[in-house]
């Protein structure tokens, strides 16, 4: 089945409300790296659409394409592309990113460990 993908205008649009919602500077430290993490869940690897969400989610974190709010932008893009394509993360959202932050700090933020901490609350079809 054929998905949505994210743009980089939808990504850079989802970066500024972030930042002056939740502080932090604008501007994009690395244009290539934001481009490489948008296309990676495009590359036809990944088995299915929480597999690229979870490539999505980290290549934004990891690669910090952003002056700031590298990691907001990575949950935000996450969730945004799940939701265009069906799908809701049936979690508090600062459950989440509590959990992420938890993540980072134990290093296990990679693709081995977010794509089964997604398949937790990634649902299909659900409001």
């Amino acid at each position: 089945m054929p998905r949505d993908h994210l743009t980089v205008a939808d990504v850079l649009g989802m970066h500024t409300v972030l930042m002056q919602r939740y502080g932090g500077a604008l501007g994009v430290r690395d244009p290539g790296a934001l481009e490489a993490a948008l296309f990676r869940p495009q590359t036809g690897y990944y088995d299915d659409i929480v597999a690229e969400a979870a490539a999505l989610m980290e290549s934004l974190a990891i690669n910090h394409p952003f002056v700031d709010g590298n990691k907001r932008i990575a949950f935000a893009a996450a969730d945004v592309f799940l939701r265009i394509n069906g799908w809701r993360l049936q979690q508090q959202p600062m459950q989440i990113y509590a959990e992420m932050m938890a993540m980072f700090e134990s290093g296990t933020f990679d693709i081995a460990h977010l794509d089964p901490w997604l398949r937790r609350f990634a649902r299909a079809g659900e409001e």
